[in-house]
């Protein structure tokens, strides 16, 4: 009995492997690749993917495919109905209201403004007065020498006695009498004369001047006959010849026609 199988092992012929490790091969591969869409499904959609089952044999069959189980498709969802186009009805014509005959009020003109009132112009200030020049002190009279005036006097009294002096005595006092009436004269025109710094002056030069007057003694013509080379001093002299008229007369109220009169700035 030994003998027989031993000689029936021996008659069988090998058992050929090739085919399980093929079926090996495939599975493995199956394995990975189903690992790979799972993977692939995770990241694709966050939907759990549908169970799979696998039936791993240790050994397979030789010619016997492996059924792999594909994933079951997933449900396309329907589309939804379209939704019904409602039409909005058009906006309503706006209605006019009717006019009221109502007068509106008249809008009130408006009012110019008046124009603001110009200011003032100041006042100018009035000015202050110039001090006006104190009068200069009137000179005194020439003094009459003694001896002149007591031949005066003689000759006076020998007139309303009635006496004729002499001619050499008449002719003498005329003189006198002209000396002193022009010296008067020029006393009384000196007081209104104004010539500020004579003692400045170079020497003492001597204006000479003809007057003409009228018997009431107002004086008619001024004539410069001689200059005395300072024209300031010539023109202060012939102001106050002009404001000298009328001239004063002499003792007997008579006047001398033509007056031939000298002025010095330094003579007292």
């Amino acid at each position: 009995m030994s003998k027989e199988s031993g000689l029936e092992a021996r008659l069988d012929p090998p058992v050929d492997h090739t085919g399980e490790k093929a079926g090996l091969t495939v599975s493995v591969i199956a394995h990975l690749t189903l690992v790979a869409f799972f993977v692939v499904g995770l990241n694709w959609n966050t939907e759990e993917p549908a169970a799979f089952e696998a039936v791993l044999w240790s050994e397979m069959p030789a010619n016997e495919p492996i059924a792999v189980q594909q994933p079951k498709p997933e449900p396309v969802p329907e589309p939804e109905p379209p939704k019904p186009v409602v039409e909005t009805p058009p906006p309503p014509k706006p209605v006019e209201p009717p006019k009221a005959d109502i007068e509106l009020p008249k809008p009130e003109p408006k009012k110019k403004p008046e124009p603001k009132p110009e200011p003032k112009k100041p006042e100018p200030k009035p000015e202050p007065k110039k001090p006006e020049p104190k009068p200069e002190p009137k000179k005194p009279e020439p003094k009459i020498d003694p001896e002149v005036a007591k031949k005066l006097r003689q000759e006076e009294l020998a007139r309303i006695m009635g006496g004729a002096p002499n001619t050499g005595s008449t002719s003498a006092g005329t003189s006198r009498n002209k000396a002193l009436y022009s010296d008067r004269i020029r006393q009384y025109v000196r007081s209104k004369l104004v010539f500020p710094g004579a003692d400045t002056v170079d020497g003492n030069p001597e204006a000479v001047f003809e007057v003409k007057q009228l018997p009431n003694g107002e004086i008619v013509s001024i004539t410069q006959k001689k200059s005395s080379g300072l024209p300031a001093w010539d023109s202060a002299v012939e102001r106050a010849l002009q404001r000298s008229s009328p001239l004063p007369r002499a003792e007997d109220g008579s006047v001398e026609p033509v007056l031939v009169l000298s002025f010095r700035p330094k003579d007292v």
